[in-house]
């Protein structure tokens, strides 16, 4: 078994593993769009700079299981037309498992992925005309086994999800709208790289104030930018030009969903349509960084470049190859850059963790003052009064196997009051907290001390 920090690392590794192949596949084998177009889109989707540059929230990297999702997506379609309905109900069941465990674990990614479906499906209905009640009961009866038995494997599988969720929600009542104010996504988001991007990053330093930085750094590389924007026009207003005609349809709808979507986070001055998801959509108060929308709107937006591109590349790899070569490589040079998100040491901050005494047998739950003797600066001063004592105080209980009451979390609980732990009236805030919840032997935490751990109640 892997220790904590070396686990991070896997877990990431195992997820862009997964999102290659699976890619690769979706491209390749699903919709047989050839190898050399599924190589690429595999490739960037993989190490796109945006997730690279938003490494430290591990859990996107679980848009990796979005190609997974559409694989399963295309085999009910597939195996519906070809009328295996059996193979349609297994594949319907699968995803269905799929998403009740990704919302259980990565709520983002998981509530992306069902929202951009749902728009999908309006734009297929108002653009194929299947949204009158006659069309819509038409379809109703004939996907009625796949839907029933999807529906009713998603909603069997959601029940640990909602246990966990509902009394959160109910408890912290989501996120408030002013809290995803800030992080909405901005016009020059779309294409905002970052600063350390090899490519494109001296744009940015040219003109600092022009662009947001943290977690605005989800945008596109300019190239692969305009082949969307490209890519988009020519889906919605000449599909049948783009890919097959039988195709052309879900091509004009996806494309559709993609522009809505985009529009929908966008923010100019004070004004965002994101506002009316917030207050219709169910889940959406769940959301507090909007901007996120973008990297789960990667794997969209490559599989419209390719499906518009595919058979003007092949006509470039026999008349222009120096052009094709040139973009291909373009593309995969703007997903890189310097900047390392991630800076633990497995070699420090496991050490100094690995020094701290465990806690006394009788020891139910524990808080920490200080888990470690110099404790350095997270970013500054108002960070550093809240994520070390918390992050370490985690860590160290899933180590030890015994609860903290430390501890950090988009919704904290209402009596959550744990930081600033040198503060004076950080053993009253402990205190109260512990007398409200009626908690026994709780100890504290504090290696500067002589005796670290002590009993506080």
């Amino acid at each position: 078994m892997a220790d904590p920090f070396l686990a991070d690392t896997l877990n990431i590794a195992t997820f862009k593993t997964i999102g290659f192949f699976a890619a690769y596949a979706l491209v390749a084998r699903s919709l047989r769009w050839g190898r050399g177009a599924a190589l690429l889109a595999a490739f960037v989707f993989t190490n796109a700079n945006g997730l690279m540059v938003q490494a430290g929230h591990v859990q996107l990297q679980s848009v990796a299981l979005l190609p997974v999702a559409m694989l399963l997506a295309t085999a009910i379609g597939q195996a519906e037309r070809q009328d295996r309905r059996r193979a349609a109900c297994v594949a319907a069941v699968a995803l269905a498992l799929l998403m009740a465990g990704w919302l259980l674990t990565a709520y983002y990614m998981a509530w992306f992925t069902i929202f951009f479906t749902a728009v999908f499906v309006l734009c297929w209905m108002i653009t194929a005309g299947q949204w009158r009640p006659r069309s819509l009961l038409r379809l109703a009866i004939r996907y009625n086994s796949i839907v029933e038995i999807g529906g009713i494997a998603f909603f069997l599988a959601l029940i640990p999800f909602l246990i966990v969720y509902l009394p959160k929600i109910q408890e912290t009542g989501g996120q408030g709208y002013q809290a995803a104010l800030p992080y909405l996504v901005q016009p020059l988001d779309v294409i905002n790289v970052g600063p350390s991007n090899y490519l494109w990053g001296w744009r940015l330093r040219l003109r600092p104030e022009a662009f947001a930085g943290g977690e605005h750094i989800t945008g596109y590389g300019p190239l692969l930018f305009g082949l969307a924007m490209v890519a988009l026009w020519w889906s919605l207003a000449r599909p049948t030009t783009v890919g097959d005609r039988q195709f052309s349809g879900v091509l004009r709808a996806f494309a559709l969903a993609i522009v809505l979507c985009w529009l929908l986070t966008l923010q100019v001055g004070t004004f965002s349509a994101w506002a009316f998801v917030f207050d219709w959509v169910p889940g959406a108060k769940g959301l507090r960084v909007v901007t996120r929308f973008q990297l789960f709107l990667l794997l969209p937006v490559l599989w419209i470049v390719v499906a518009a591109f595919r058979h003007r590349a092949s006509e470039w790899a026999q008349r222009r190859p120096l052009l094709l070569a040139s973009t291909v490589l373009l593309l995969i040079a703007e997903q890189f850059g310097s900047d390392v998100p991630v800076q633990i040491s497995r070699s420090i901050d496991g050490a100094a963790l690995r020094a701290v005494p465990p806690p006394p047998s009788a020891c139910h739950s524990f808080y920490v003052v200080a888990a470690r003797r110099d404790e350095p600066v997270y970013v500054d001063a108002a960070r550093t009064a809240v994520y070390p004592h918390n992050v370490d105080a985690m860590l160290l209980a899933e180590l030890w196997r015994v609860p903290t009451i430390n501890g950090l979390s988009t919704f904290n609980p209402r009596d959550w009051d744990f930081a600033e732990p040198h503060g004076a009236s950080y053993y009253a805030r402990v205190a109260f907290y512990i007398a409200h919840h009626r908690l026994k032997s709780v100890c504290r935490l504090d290696v500067r001390q002589a005796r670290p751990w002590r009993f506080v109640s």
